[in-house]
C-alpha cells in the first residue's frame, strides 16, 4: 500500500513543495472565486440565518431589476465603443511611431508608457476638473455653465476610455507592423494597387491578429475597470457594472446575491471577448514572418498629417489629465481659478504634514506595497520554478489557475474576498478576516502574484535544464538550487516583479475601496474621498505626490533590473556554458562548468 502511494505521487509529480504550492494558491485564489460562484447558486449562504437551499432567482433578478439591467447594457455599449476608439487611436499612433526613427520613436514610446501607467481614476478626475462647469477650461475661456453637458454622458466616457486604453492596442500593433512581410506589399503595388488599396486589402488583414489581441485586452480592461466609473459617477450618473457591484456590497442591507451575479457577468463577458479573439484567429492563417530580417515601409515619405495628429492625441491624452491635476494642486481656492494670487504650494505642505490624513494613508499604502511586493517576488520565483521544471498534473493546475485569475477584473476579485472571508461559518473559527489588514493584503497578493508568476515563467523558460539536473544529481536540495542557480539568473525579472507590484498597490482602488480596514483608509481611497467631496486641490496634491513616488520607484526598478540582468546575462552568455556537459555543484554550493 505504501509503495502504491509513492508510485501514485510520483506519477502526479507531487512533493511536499508541490502540495504546499497548490494549497497556498487554492486558499489565496481558488477559495475566494469558489465562494463567489457558490453565492450565485446559494443566495442565502452569507445571510445571518445561513441557508444552503439552491436557487437561481438572484440571477434572474439581475435582468429584471432596471438599474442592474441598465448597468449591463451601458457597460457593454460603452466598453465596445471605448474599445473601438482605443483601437483606432492605438493603430494610428503605432503607424506614426513606425515612420519615425531614433529619438522621435523613443519619445512616442515614452509618452505612451506614461499614459499606460496613469491610474484610470486619476485620469478621469483630471478630465472632470478640466471639463466641468467652472473647471479649468471654463475659467480659461470664460465659458458659461452647461457648455460641457455633452461630455458628462456616455460619449464623454467613451472618449476618456479611448484616450486611456489605446496603449494596449499600440503595444500589440507595434510588433505586428514590424512582422508584416514586405514582399506582399511590393506585390500589391506591382499589381497596380494604390497605397490606400494595399493598406486596406493587404496590410490591415495581415494585422488582424495584433489588432484583435490589443482590442480584446482593451475591452476587458474597459469593461471591468472600477476606477473610471467611480470617478465619473457623480457627474454622469451612468450606472456601469463594476460600480454597481460596489453599490450592491455597500448598501444596507448588503445585497450579496446581486453582487455575486453581477461579478459573474463581468467574468463571462470579459472572457467571452478573449475567446472571440481565439475563435476568429482559428479561421485563417496569418503567418507572414520571414526567416530573414526584413523591414517594412508603408509609405515612401513620412506622413506629416499622421505624425501631427498622433502627437496631438498624445498631448491631449497625457497633458489634459496630468496638467489639470498639477494645476489644481497649486490653487488656493477653486473658484478663484487662474488669478495671480491663487497659486500656492500650501496644499502640498498640508498633504505632507506629519499626522495628516494624507500622510497616514500614504504610509499605510507603502507598508502594504512593501510587504506584498516582497512576498509576491519570493513566492513568484518559487512557484514559477515549480511550474517550469516539474511537469505534472499539479503544475498544470497551477498554470490554469494563474492564467484564469489574470482575466478576472480587480473589482470582481475584491468582491470574491468579501464573500470568502465574511462567512457565518468562519465566526466559530475566529477566521473572519474581512475588514482587517490581512484580508486587504491577501487581496493585493491574489491580484499581483499571478502576474509575477507569469513573468518568472518567461524568464525561466530560457534557462538550460542541464544545470538543474546536474545540481540535483550532485545532491543539491530545492532551496540550494533556487538560491545558488535560479535566483542569480532571474534576478532582473524578480526585481521587475517587485517594483511592478509595489507601484501598482500605491494607486490600487477596487480592493482598497471594498476591503480597507475601518478608520485606516489607503492612499487611493483617501484621494478618491477628496475628489468625491469636491476637494479638488487636496486630492490633486496627493495624486501628484503619489505619481512622483511612482516615477521614482519605477526609475529605481529599471536601474536595478538592468544591473542584475547584466550579472545574470554574463553567466548565460559564458561560452564555456555552451560546451559544458556536466556542471558540478561543489560542497559550498557553487556551480562550476
Amino acid at each position: 500500500m505504501q509503495l502504491f502511494t509513492k508510485l501514485k505521487f510520483k506519477k502526479l509529480g507531487t512533493s511536499l513543495y508541490d502540495i504546499l504550492g497548490v494549497a497556498f494558491l487554492a486558499l489565496l485564489i481558488g477559495y475566494p472565486i469558489l465562494a463567489l460562484l457558490l453565492q450565485i447558486v446559494f443566495p442565502n449562504l452569507y445571510s445571518v440565518h445561513m441557508s444552503l437551499a439552491p436557487s437561481l432567482a438572484s440571477l434572474k433578478e439581475v435582468f429584471t431589476d432596471k438599474e442592474n439591467l441598465n448597468a449591463v447594457l451601458n457597460s457593454i455599449f460603452i466598453g465596445a465603443a471605448g474599445t473601438l476608439a482605443a483601437s483606432i487611436i492605438g493603430t494610428l499612433i503605432a503607424f506614426a511611431a513606425e515612420e519615425q526613427s531614433g529619438f522621435m520613436r523613443s519619445f512616442i514610446d515614452a509618452l505612451v508608457w506614461l499614459i499606460f501607467f496613469l491610474p484610470s481614476y486619476i485620469v478621469a478626475e483630471g478630465w472632470v476638473m478640466f471639463m466641468q462647469d467652472g473647471g479649468i477650461l471654463a475659467q480659461l475661456l470664460k465659458l458659461s455653465n452647461g457648455w460641457s453637458s455633452w461630455f458628462f454622458s456616455r460619449w464623454g466616457v467613451i472618449l476618456i476610455m479611448g484616450f486611456s486604453y489605446f496603449p494596449y492596442v499600440y503595444f500589440s500593433m507595434q510588433q505586428g507592423i514590424r512582422n508584416v512581410n514586405s514582399d506582399l506589399i511590393k506585390a500589391g503595388r506591382l499589381a497596380g494597387g494604390s497605397r490606400v488599396q494595399v493598406f486596406r486589402k493587404i496590410v490591415l488583414p495581415l494585422l488582424t491578429p495584433s489588432l484583435l489581441a490589443g482590442a480584446s485586452i482593451a475591452f476587458a480592461e474597459a469593461f471591468g475597470d472600477f476606477g473610471l466609473p467611480a470617478a465619473l459617477m457623480d457627474q454622469t450618473q451612468l450606472s456601469l457594472l463594476p460600480y454597481q457591484i460596489y453599490v450592491s456590497l455597500g448598501q444596507s442591507p448588503v445585497n450579496y446575491p446581486a453582487a455575486a451575479c453581477l461579478s459573474f457577468l463581468v467574468i463571462i463577458i470579459s472572457a467571452g471577448a478573449i475567446l472571440l479573439q481565439f475563435f476568429w484567429m482559428r479561421r485563417k492563417d496569418y503567418s507572414t514572418v520571414l526567416a530573414r530580417k526584413d523591414s517594412v515601409n508603408f509609405v515612401k515619405r513620412k506622413n506629416l498629417l499622421l505624425t501631427t495628429g498622433s502627437f496631438f492625441i498624445l498631448s491631449i491624452s497625457l497633458l489634459v489629465p496630468l496638467g489639470s491635476t498639477v494645476i489644481a494642486s497649486l490653487w488656493k481656492v477653486w473658484a478663484n481659478g487662474l488669478s495671480f494670487g491663487n497659486w500656492t504650494f500650501e496644499n502640498y505642505s498640508k498633504a505632507l504634514k506629519i499626522g495628516s490624513a494624507g500622510v497616514n494613508a500614504l504610509g499605510s499604502s507603502l507598508e502594504y506595497a512593501l510587504v506584498v511586493a516582497v512576498l509576491t517576488m519570493i513566492l513568484g520565483v518559487i512557484l514559477a520554478y515549480q511550474m517550469s521544471f516539474k511537469k505534472s498534473a499539479v503544475t498544470s493546475f497551477l498554470n490554469i489557475l494563474t492564467m484564469s485569475v489574470i482575466a478576472v477584473p480587480g473589482i470582481v476579485l475584491a468582491a470574491a474576498f468579501v464573500f470568502a472571508w465574511n462567512g457565518v461559518w468562519l465566526i466559530p473559527l475566529n477566521l473572519v478576516l474581512y475588514g482587517t489588514p490581512i484580508c486587504l493584503g491577501l487581496a493585493f497578493m491574489a491580484t499581483y502574484l499571478p502576474y509575477s508568476i507569469r513573468l518568472q515563467l518567461g524568464a525561466m523558460g530560457q534557462l538550460p535544464l542541464n544545470l538543474i539536473k546536474a545540481a540535483r544529481v550532485q545532491g543539491a536540495g530545492e532551496i540550494v538550487v533556487l538560491r545558488k542557480i535560479i535566483l542569480p539568473l532571474v534576478a532582473g525579472t524578480a526585481i521587475s516583479t517587485f517594483f511592478m507590484t509595489f507601484t501598482k498597490i500605491i494607486f490600487e482602488l477596487p480592493a482598497s475601496m471594498l476591503l480597507y480596514p475601518p478608520g485606516n483608509p489607503t492612499f487611493s481611497v483617501t484621494i478618491q474621498h477628496y475628489f468625491s467631496e469636491s476637494h479638488w486641490s487636496k486630492g490633486s496634491a496627493l495624486s501628484v505626490i503619489g505619481l512622483v513616488i511612482l516615477l521614482a520607484a519605477y526609475s529605481l526598478g529599471r536601474y536595478l533590473m538592468e544591473h542584475f540582468s547584466k550579472k545574470g546575462k554574463g553567466l548565460e552568455e559564458n561560452p564555456e556554458l555552451e560546451s559544458a556537459q556536466d556542471p558540478v555543484l561543489l560542497s559550498n554550493g557553487e556551480v562550476i562548468l
